[in-house]
């Protein structure tokens, strides 16, 4: 007779509590394994990714992926000598300061002179535009260096079909 006649229905298997009145063992185990297991397929696959992209695995497949975007060899770059430019710096107090800057452009790959002269009048605006706004305070201490990194960031975004790989001031004069 295991079923009871007055159809009461006993919990032979308690969740929460057993019959003596003590807690069941917590499912505390399986949560951690689970998530431990989950950092670490996480951890591998992350692992797997930077190395496929470092070209410690496969490292052929990434010169392959260099040769069919149409990059050009290292070897091969071309300059473009763009010529000074002057211009009056953003100056609070009406006193007029002029910088004198001349610069040459490294772009990658083979290009002709002509085509690379065309670029010239766009070149010396931005450069002028930029200058415009700058205040002399900005040029003093490592501002040159800041001057050039955006610079160089601004000539890679306006004239963009051409690769602008880095950005040299060859004369830069602050009166």
């Amino acid at each position: 007779m295991s079923e009871s006649r007055f159809g009461d229905d006993l919990d032979v298997n308690p969740v929460d509590d057993d019959r003596l009145g003590l807690a069941a063992p917590p499912k505390k185990k399986k949560r951690l394994l689970l998530i431990v297991g989950i950092l670490v397929l996480a951890l591998l696959g992350g692992g797997a990714y930077f190395a496929i992209e470092k070209g410690w695995i496969f490292g052929h497949k990434k010169a392959q992926t260099a040769s069919q975007t149409g990059d050009a060899p290292p070897g091969e770059t071309s300059f473009l000598t763009i010529p000074a430019i002057i211009s009056s710096l953003d100056n609070g107090d009406g006193r007029p300061v002029y910088v004198k800057m001349t610069t040459k452009i490294e772009v990658a790959g083979k290009v002709s002179e002509p085509e690379l002269r065309g670029y010239i009048p766009a070149i010396q605006d931005i450069f002028q535009t930029y200058l415009h706004e700058t205040r002399p305070q900005e040029i003093r201490g490592n501002g040159i260096y800041r001057l050039r990194e955006t610079l160089l960031r601004r000539l890679r975004i306006q004239i963009a079909p051409l690769k602008v790989t880095n950005f040299y001031i060859t004369e830069f004069l602050i009166q």
